[in-house]
């Protein structure tokens, strides 16, 4: 199973959001301003959320 690790310190909620809006198997969901790992069983290891993110707050482990 992967393992994500989002760093609430650093993450910008719902004023950034690019992981939620580029992930092709929707892991991210946004509620109540924070970003919110939904799935990550569906999780397909493809990066694009580490990628996009701006502030390096994303990890992704096996």
């Amino acid at each position: 199973m992967v393992n994500i690790i989002l760093d609430y310190k650093i993450c910008e909620g719902s004023k950034c959001a690019e992981c939620a809006y580029v992930c092709p198997t929707n892991v991210f969901t946004i509620e109540k301003n924070s970003i919110c790992i939904k799935s990550p069983e569906f999780c397909k290891l493809c990066g694009e959320c580490l990628k996009i993110c701006p502030y390096a707050a994303l990890n992704i482990e096996r």
